[in-house]
């Protein structure tokens, strides 16, 4: 049995159908799962999602309340990411590979060729892009070494002891460390990925230019529209990543990006329509405006973020060695 799954809370829900739609119209022999790092409490009626529901606290996470209680809700949803992996194939033991995607992805090509792939590999990684930048517009190629380089909006592995280990050492530094602060040089549950294949066998980098097409990397790669479907540098577009891309502002493809708008991309402007037009479709601008239910005490959190980065840069170096040589002991 194959499984994808997302995470989100309530305020995605919009994105997660979508993903949703067209992974289950362009494969349908997978089973999707939606993981809810949420509480229903304002009683939405999740039916409509047309999948199961699986909610976070049914994973049944050790230390589940500290690590609400200590991130914020990017970092929150991000940790409790290898923990589902780790649950599904526990109590599922026909499940055989797994997918994760996020949930501003949609899945518009088959998976059959990853699902070949995972015959022989255990573990599936994609990285933002595989050819060098050489101009200075933003996403940089200095952005990718804080911020990872492979992007973890895309996960795919199989059952064995290998993957089974990856997730474990993957859980212990999330539980922890799946921090937002690139002042220390965290960046979520990317850049602890930056070490799977020095640490564990059998990962596949995977180049393929239809696997996780985003704006990092829409330098090296070009869509076609066909009457077959999509096509990324003359081979079929699988799936695309809209991250960081906001109905409200139609306009731009991505915050932060400044390298291509729509008028010097036009091979991308129709399916960002069709990528609008579904999220229209279903609720984006109802469901955005739902707090997350563990989005609890946000400001305070940040705040304490904001004093432990003062101090450590305003902390002189021997006082911080003299601490650190305290702790230890």
């Amino acid at each position: 049995m194959n499984v994808a799954f997302t995470l989100c809370s309530i305020n995605y829900l919009a994105q997660a159908k979508t993903l949703v739609d067209t992974l289950k119209k362009s494969n349908p022999s997978w089973t999707f799962i939606l993981g809810l790092v949420d509480k229903n409490v304002t009683n939405v009626d999740l039916s409509f999602m047309g999948c199961e529901v699986l909610e976070v606290e049914t994973i049944a996470i050790d230390g589940f309340d500290q690590m609400v209680n200590a991130y914020s809700i990017v970092e929150f949803i991000t940790a409790v990411k290898p923990f589902y992996f780790t649950y599904l194939f526990e109590k599922r033991k026909e499940i055989d590979k797994i997918i994760y995607f996020d949930p501003d992805i949609m899945v518009l090509g088959s998976l059959d060729d990853l699902e070949t792939k995972l015959d022989t590999y255990d573990i599936v990684l994609t990285p933002h892009f595989t050819t060098p930048i050489r101009d200075s517009f933003q996403l940089t190629e200095k952005h990718i070494f804080s911020t990872g380089v492979f992007n973890l909006g895309f996960l795919a592995v199989k059952r064995s002891a290998n993957t089974l280990n990856m997730l474990k050492w993957w859980e212990e530094k999330l539980r922890f460390e799946c921090i937002l602060d690139l002042t220390r040089g965290y960046f979520v549950d990317q850049l602890w990925m930056n070490l799977a294949p020095a640490y564990f066998d059998k990962v596949l980098i995977d180049k393929y230019p239809g696997y996780n097409m985003a704006h990092w990397n829409l330098h090296e790669r070009s869509l076609t529209e066909t009457a077959n479907g999509y096509m990324v540098n003359d081979v079929p577009l699988v799936f695309f990543h809209f991250s960081h891309f906001h109905p409200g502002r139609p306009e731009q493809i991505a915050t932060f990006q400044t390298r291509y708008s729509f008028d010097n991309r036009p091979d991308i402007k129709s399916l960002f329509k069709l990528y609008t037009d579904s999220l229209i479709s279903n609720r984006y601008f109802e469901f955005k405006k739902i707090p997350c239910y563990y989005m609890r005490g946000e400001g305070k959190k940040q705040f304490k973020k904001s004093v432990k980065g003062f101090l450590r840069q305003v902390t002189p170096l021997r006082l911080k060695m003299i601490v650190s040589s305290m702790v230890k002991k």
